[in-house]
């Protein structure tokens, strides 16, 4: 599972809105900030070999990658990329005003779900998220284990099992070791029902 490591995000933007936008954002987060030779200002660098080069590149170095941008484009860009939402970095798109954070990519998992809410309340936007569990102010187990650092065996079957639950309101039973009672306690946990007794 990724995470997002503040210190290894990329912004990609093409336009001199989003050039502002970056520069806003930079001032808040440590960024790698990219754009092209035409707009290039002091704290970015330029696109090696073009845009889309630059951000393939990124796609498998940076754990996660914000676009501000149509996001069509991020999408043309990564599709031959994107695998798997346990390994794929988190990918986040922004409209060049800063009025929309859109969860693109690796939502739960690779963390882009938070990192939207988090760069829409300092822009003071709107989070786009479209995940069924959070439309529904639901936890998901893929959450909740990157939260705990957890390790289940046959996880992914787990977690589509366990997530498709929460959303048809069954009832999912949440257990834990009493040493990791302090751990639980700071997850999100919203749909399981708290399961104090095994017997």
């Amino acid at each position: 599972m990724n995470t997002v490591k503040p210190e290894s995000i990329a912004l990609f933007c093409l336009t001199p809105g989003g050039v502002r936008l970056a520069k806003r954002l930079a001032a808040m987060l440590p960024l790698t900030c990219f754009t092209s030779e035409k707009l290039l200002e002091e704290g970015f660098l330029p696109f090696e070999n073009g845009f889309a080069s630059a951000a393939r590149e990124a796609f498998s170095s940076y754990s996660a990658l914000i676009f501000i941008g149509a996001t069509g484009i991020a999408v043309r860009v990564l599709a031959p990329l994107v695998n798997d939402k346990f390994s794929d970095p988190a990918v986040v798109v922004i409209d060049e005003r800063g009025q929309h954070v859109i969860s693109l990519l690796s939502g739960h998992a690779g963390g882009a779900n938070a990192l939207s809410r988090y760069l829409a309340g300092m822009l003071g936007a709107d989070p786009v998220i479209t995940t069924a569990t959070d439309v529904n102010e639901m936890a998901a187990l893929d959450t909740l284990a990157f939260q705990l650092n957890a390790r289940m065996s046959d996880f992914r079957a787990a977690v589509k099992t366990v997530n498709q639950m929460l959303v048809s309101q069954q009832r999912v039973g949440l257990w834990w070791d009493d040493e990791l009672d302090e751990d639980v306690s700071r997850c999100d946990r919203r749909g399981f029902i708290t399961v104090t007794d095994l017997h």
